[in-house]
């Protein structure tokens, strides 16, 4: 349980040029947890990005909890990601200005690479990344989209639309496969009322309580 909260928010917390426009709409994603060293695809879910440039909410599908939603605040610099276990509901913040940058500490190098393909209708550019557990993979970017609606690579400036993550289970490889701009209701943006805010800590301090009672 420990373990896969905390890979949430790697996953979540771990991305401007003057041409790039601001994006109002959703981002659909579909994810594939890969073997090591292999194209096998071992497990699929789905990761649907909400984003009204300055708020981003994701929703992903998770075994375990159902719909898991993770609500990013980009301007206050402050995420929540709502749990709801066994009837009671919980919204865990993080203030990412006190948060080291997971993927820094990763070591890995991002080189541009020569060649594009069209991901979701949009042009993308290229890239290899490399890293000390695996052989490398290609990702590609979209220049004219900014990088902060997901917090992967902030070497590459424009949007992550085909990319890889290394995990402990093996490479997750994330594509986007719908882009759709429309003004969206800021009620998805908001922390419903009936979910208590507590820290991380303070979290994971109630779990193990409940857990030995």
């Amino acid at each position: 349980m420990y373990q896969f909260i905390c890979a949430v928010f790697i996953i979540f917390t771990t991305f401007l040029s003057w041409s790039q426009k601001p994006f109002t709409g959703v981002l659909k994603y579909k994810a594939n947890l890969m073997a090591s060293d292999t194209d096998a695809v071992i497990k699929s879910w789905g990761v649907t990005l909400y984003t009204n440039d300055t708020i981003v909410r994701v929703e992903t599908e998770t075994e375990q909890f159902g719909m898991q939603v993770y609500i990013r605040n980009m301007s206050m610099n402050k995420a929540y990601l709502l749990l709801d276990l066994d009837g009671k509901k919980y919204a865990i913040q993080t203030d990412l200005s006190k948060k080291a940058d997971t993927i820094a500490e990763k070591e890995y190098t991002v080189k541009k690479k020569s060649g594009s393909k069209k991901v979701a209708g949009m042009k993308a550019k290229r890239y290899f990344v490399k890293d000390h557990d695996t052989k490398g993979f290609f990702c590609y970017f979209v220049k004219k989209m900014p990088n902060k609606y997901l917090q992967v690579y902030p070497e590459v400036s424009g949007l992550a639309v085909d990319y890889y993550i290394p995990s402990q289970d093996g490479l997750i490889h994330y594509e986007l496969i719908e882009k759709k701009s429309e003004a969206l209701s800021r009620d998805l943006f908001g922390i419903p009322s009936d979910y208590k805010r507590v820290s991380f800590e303070e979290f994971m301090n109630l779990f193990y309580q409940n857990n030995e009672q």
